[in-house]
């Protein structure tokens, strides 16, 4: 009976995807100099932003040419786990990098006055409405887990490209109007962005329990070309789901409390605003009774 590889032969097996090897390396070298050419203009990127990028980068990098991208095709629950990786995972943290803002930072006018036509056009408004990227989300993550495009991707090498390319574009643009870390069209307030990333973990929750309680594996195919040493198909889905389940719940849950972090620290500072600005009107309203006490104490 064929054992399953050890750790040695696992690590030896990387995907060497010639797209995500100029892919990757191009997108941090394009932030690396912006990031400096921001500082050179006078308006420094907060360093944490570039950490934030990075590491987005390097979860997507680790999903797409990793052990993870090889076992993928074999595994179900391996290429969910990529699926975590690149939708739920990669995307929040690239978008904390603020790469939109960065590139303001680092332009002239004439490519900020670009920038700000791009982002104000009605194509960047229809792409980033709310509901529209939720809809998106919802209908390209469940065609490559749920249909038969998950065997496509499998056997395929263009069809795994684009399935990660898909789902890499799908999960940040879903995640854009929850995070706002950059300009937006359609800038929801705080109240509409958890609710719009909770409304999504129920979504993710509903549907994994339904998926979960199947007694019938639903990748027939994917399970028939698994290496003997796999486990049963429907152990394999049910890891499978459990990983995007509790994973991405766990992402939501993380998403939810720095939204709610952000939100108390927004309305203290417009509390300390308005009451600046209440000190102020109460200052000149003092000095000009002052200044009329004045005038009419006098004598004639």
């Amino acid at each position: 009976m064929e054992t399953a590889p050890g750790l040695a032969e696992i690590s030896r097996q990387w995907v060497l995807s010639p797209l995500w090897l100029i892919a990757v390396p191009a997108a941090l070298l394009w932030y690396a100099r912006n990031f400096a050419a921001a500082r050179r203009n006078g308006c420094p990127h907060p360093a944490w932003r570039f950490a934030m990028f990075a590491a987005g980068t390097a979860v997507f990098a680790l999903a797409v040419l990793s052990p993870i991208a090889s076992y993928g095709r074999q595994l179900l629950w391996v290429d969910f786990t990529g699926f975590l990786l690149i939708t739920m995972i990669a995307p929040p943290l690239v978008l904390l990098g603020a790469p939109l803002t960065l590139a303001f930072r680092a332009a002239g006018p004439s490519r900020r006055a670009t920038l700000r036509r791009v982002y104000r056009s009605r194509f960047a408004a229809v792409a980033t409405f709310p509901v529209g990227t939720w809809l998106t989300f919802a209908v390209v993550t469940y065609l490559w887990q749920f249909s038969s495009w998950t065997e496509l991707a499998a056997r395929n090498d263009l069809a795994r490209v684009v399935q990660q390319g898909s789902l890499l574009i799908v999960g940040l643009l879903f995640w854009l109007p929850g995070l706002a870390t950059d300009p937006l069209r359609w800038r929801m307030p705080y109240p509409l962005r958890a609710l719009y990333i909770f409304v999504e973990m129920t979504h993710k929750s509903l549907f994994g329990g339904m998926f979960l309680s199947m007694n019938t594996a639903f990748h027939e195919q994917f399970h028939a070309n698994a290496p003997a040493w796999a486990p049963a198909p429907m152990t394999d889905q049910r890891i499978a789901i459990l990983i995007l389940w509790i994973g991405g719940n766990l992402v939501f849950i993380v998403a939810l409390a720095v939204l709610a972090a952000r939100w108390i620290a927004y309305e203290q500072r417009n509390q300390r605003r308005t009451d600046l600005r209440l000190a102020r009107q109460q200052e000149r309203a003092r000095r000009k009774a002052a200044a009329l006490e004045q005038v009419f104490s006098r004598p004639l």
